[in-house]
């Protein structure tokens, strides 16, 4: 073999990735895990100091993961799409359309009642592009569960997937006003939903979950008033 054709090969060979240190790849699951928690318990407005913090790492560390706290979000989010899409596509395979439909509205209301920051994205984008995607991606396996139910005779014929979104938005307000006292309380309010939807002669089911007490309602508006008033 002559020196050019030598050479031809030596430069043809891939260049091997550099390994990601033990210790990088640590804190970097260390910081997602962190961010995961505080995002579902504070929302949209948390902080990168913040998230260094919970996870024990240094702040300068944390910015060299994630750019911005933006960054940050997006890479939650999309984590938040893949878990959805996947709870989705569980409920559609299911054989009763019933079931199907119901299942999936159940579980994409509890996802957001533990989750404050998916809440929040999902309803107003915050400059994530994911959070459009999210409804781009989701929207054509809502519509096939929302048809089949419809072609079963199970709902009205006036609902459609398009008005989920504000079912959703409507049952997370509850959690947002009164999910620290009654954690469940949102499934009081699908029922109510649900019982709206379905169509005439189709059995209704009985609503589990009580009210909330006189207590709990005064304690509720209190902390609503208080944080709707914060500068």
């Amino acid at each position: 073999m002559n020196s050019s054709s030598a050479g031809s090969a030596t430069a043809d060979q891939a260049v091997p990735a550099r390994p990601v240190r033990k210790d990088v790849a640590r804190n970097r699951a260390l910081l997602l895990a962190a961010a995961d928690e505080v995002f579902a318990a504070r929302g949209v407005d948390i902080t990168l100091d913040e998230v260094a913090r919970e996870a024990g790492v240094g702040v300068a560390t944390a910015y060299r993961h994630f750019d911005s706290k933006q960054v940050l979000l997006q890479a939650l989010f999309e984590n938040r799409i893949d878990q959805v899409t996947e709870r989705m596509l569980r409920a559609e395979s299911l054989p009763d359309p019933r079931q199907a439909f119901e299942t999936f509205l159940s579980q994409a209301c509890e996802m957001q009642a533990n989750d404050r920051g998916m809440r929040e994205v999902v309803h107003a984008n915050h400059g994530l592009p994911a959070a459009a995607a999210f409804r781009e991606r989701l929207e054509p396996i809502a519509n096939r569960i929302v048809e089949r139910a419809k072609d079963a005779g199970l709902l009205r014929p006036e609902f459609t997937a398009a008005d989920i979104p504000m079912m959703l938005v409507t049952i997370g307000g509850v959690s947002d006003y009164a999910g620290s006292l009654e954690p469940g309380l949102w499934r009081r309010y699908l029922d109510f939903f649900l019982d709206g939807v379905l169509a005439e002669g189709v059995p209704r089911q009985r609503v589990a979950v009580p009210p909330l007490t006189g207590e709990q309602l005064d304690l509720a508006m209190d902390g609503w008033h208080r944080t709707r008033s914060r500068p």
